[in-house]
């Protein structure tokens, strides 16, 4: 594919062949910044580097803020590529402070309390958009504790930037079909899943209607005919009293 050539955008029943979806893929802030997004992957928080989905990334750089605001910590990385990122977490909190002591006891303890301005950190997580802005939605952070790790994760940008995202992602049509067919079988089977349980459902939501409306009949069919026992005894002995009278 030359650079003249338009990019091919592969369904997303094609990505588990993507040598990136899966990934933590090491970027620099200013390429998370790059990222671009495409119509149908908002909720996914799916991201393209020319043609290759990105969901998970890594980065390595200086903590030079931390802010807290209810329920979240914003730790605001620079690895000096001219763009920082803000990399959250998120931080249970009790609503109402006359619960405090109750609610302190279930709560998880803060796994990055040690963490501090001016460490340098190893961010891994999820890319999101926040006001218009890229940020990392922790899933791991660690503390990188030499200048060594430091320039063995560079050394990995490198790399990857060289093998995999300088060049688009390409598949051949057979497997593209191959992807869509497997898709499609994917989908009548949980379709029909889908419907199983659904009728399910409705079989057994009729049955417990039904279930009422028979003892329902059940009661009335025995009161009805304990009257007819008791029509009948009556009636045995009236005609026997007026037997005896000669009647």
């Amino acid at each position: 594919m030359t650079s003249a050539e338009p990019l091919i955008f592969f369904p997303a029943y094609c990505f588990h062949l993507s040598p990136t979806i899966n990934k933590w893929c090491p970027l620099r802030a200013i390429d998370i910044h790059g990222l671009e997004g495409r119509p149908g992957f908002e909720g996914d928080n799916v991201y393209f580097s020319l043609n290759h989905p990105i969901r998970w990334v890594r980065i390595v750089g200086v903590v030079v803020a931390i802010d807290e605001y209810y329920g979240h910590r914003n730790y605001t990385v620079d690895d000096s590529t001219g763009a920082c990122i803000e990399c959250t977490i998120h931080i249970p909190k009790p609503a109402d402070s006359r619960l405090q002591n109750d609610a302190e006891k279930n709560l998880v303890p803060d796994p990055y309390s040690e963490i501090d301005v001016g460490m340098v950190v190893d961010v891994k997580g999820s890319v999101r958009v926040f006001r218009e802005q890229r940020q990392i939605k922790v899933q791991k952070l660690q503390r990188v504790m030499s200048t060594s790790q430091e320039v063995q994760f560079w050394n990995k940008i490198r790399d990857f930037r060289k093998d995999v995202l300088t060049k688009p992602w390409v598949l051949e049509k057979k497997e593209v079909r191959r992807c869509k067919k497997q898709y499609m079988v994917d989908v009548d089977s949980r379709e029909r899943e889908k419907r199983w349980r659904e009728n399910g459902l409705a079989i057994r939501k009729h049955k417990r209607e039904l279930e009422p409306e028979d003892k329902t009949t059940k009661t009335s069919k025995h009161k009805k005919q304990e009257s007819l026992v008791q029509l009948e005894t009556r009636s045995s002995h009236t005609k026997g009293q007026y037997s005896a009278l000669g009647l």
